[in-house]
């Protein structure tokens, strides 16, 4: 067996220093994922009932009525979109069972929407670019309030009974209105809640928190922190949003069909959460700490080179997800820019991947590029300083 097939194709490989980024391959699962897979492999099922029964482990360990594996939690949340906006029609009538006689009522969506409420009410505020598969499962977007912030009154003032499928939240930034308003506002008048929190967790206590909010319909990504598969996510909620979900996903041909997931990644998606439920986050903390530490403290012995360790923190939780380390160069020094620097790392063999001015982590982001020590392996922290020093000395 090719122990490098990435080489047998003339690709380089990288150096994750940037997290968990899908362009690079999302996280790393652990060897138990790969063997649940290939166990996996050796035997067929019905999928729906796979779906099904992976759901139900999903429901359990996020506190909520049901759940749905998905292709990635951008599937996620446009299976989340679609359920809210088949709410209240016939599909409601069917379960994902036997001959799928409901099919054409499930493929209204994207593009056949007249009579149905398709409209999806956010925050100007907390808008990202990931909420865009919401527009691909035929909803549309309301933006109310502007950058700075929203009234409880436009919130409430944009409900409109014959258009609104559901209220829409990101965990993005900390202006606009909290989530527990949006909930009780939402729920005034019957309406789901969706949340997208693809990008948590850490910590483990989050996969229930949203749910324990009365969030109706809540995204997880299962390829970042969960380990699972890269194209693995999770959909979690109440059981007839769930249903509809499942109506639209693959195997059958609504929307979300084009967003298929194996039967192996299913398997190796429930088994990165027993992992993960399963692991000592505090210890794995610490050894990120330790590593960002190391290398700001080799980093800074460079002349013209700046590190200090920072840490990401989510909304209001006072716990620090991961440190990074920032890192600033002295364009006077080497002629060279913190950025020049980033890009040069970049077209190193192996790539060294990094994120310059990381605005979605840190708030002091602007002329430095952060290094994340979560995915580094084995002495690719000494070939990250090797490397700096290498780029600044040539």
């Amino acid at each position: 067996m090719n122990e490098d097939p990435y080489k047998e194709l003339g690709v380089r490989r990288v150096v994750n220093a940037a997290g968990v980024l899908t362009r690079i391959g999302g996280s790393r699962s652990p060897p138990e994922v790969f063997k649940a897979m290939e166990a996996a492999s050796r035997h067929f099922v019905t999928i729906a009932e796979l779906q099904t029964k992976a759901g139900e482990y999903i429901a359990t360990v996020t506190g909520a009525e049901a759940g749905l594996p998905t292709a990635g939690g951008s599937t996620s949340i446009l299976l989340a979109a679609a359920a809210c906006i088949m709410r209240g029609t016939e599909l409601e009538q069917y379960e994902p069972k036997g001959a799928a006689v409901w099919r054409h009522l499930a493929q209204k969506l994207p593009l056949h929407t007249e009579g149905l409420r398709t409209e999806f009410i956010v925050q100007t505020c907390n808008r990202d670019e990931y909420d865009h598969a919401v527009n691909c499962a035929g909803g549309r977007f309301l933006s109310v309030g502007d950058q700075e912030g929203t009234t409880e009154d436009q919130l409430r003032d944009a409900y409109n009974p014959e258009k609104t499928a559901a209220y829409y939240y990101t965990l993005k930034g900390t202006k606009g209105l909290p989530l527990e308003t949006i909930v009780k506002v939402a729920h005034e008048n019957d309406v789901p809640v969706i949340v997208d929190a693809c990008a948590e967790p850490p910590p483990k206590e989050n996969l229930r928190k949203y749910t324990a909010m009365g969030v109706d319909l809540v995204c997880f990504s299962g390829g970042k922190n969960i380990a699972g598969p890269n194209n693995s996510g999770i959909l979690a909620g109440r059981k007839n949003l769930i249903n509809l979900a499942h109506l639209q996903s693959y195997p059958f041909e609504g929307v979300g069909r084009p967003a298929k997931m194996s039967r192996e990644t299913i398997i190796g998606l429930t088994t990165a959460l027993r992992l993960y439920l399963e692991r000592d986050d505090s210890k794995l903390f610490d050894q990120w700490v330790r590593k960002a530490e190391y290398m700001k403290g080799e980093l800074n012995k460079i002349p013209g080179i700046t590190v200090t360790v920072e840490y990401v923190y989510t909304g209001s939780d006072p716990k620090p997800r991961f440190p990074l380390c920032a890192v600033k160069a002295d364009e006077t020094l080497y002629g060279m820019t913190t950025q020049d620097l980033h890009l040069a790392l970049i077209d190193c063999d192996p790539s060294i991947v990094t994120i310059h001015e990381p605005y979605f982590l840190l708030k002091n982001y602007k002329g430095l590029f952060s290094v994340n020590p979560q995915f580094l392996g084995e002495g690719e922290d000494q070939l990250i300083i090797s490397k700096i020093r290498e780029l600044l000395a040539s």
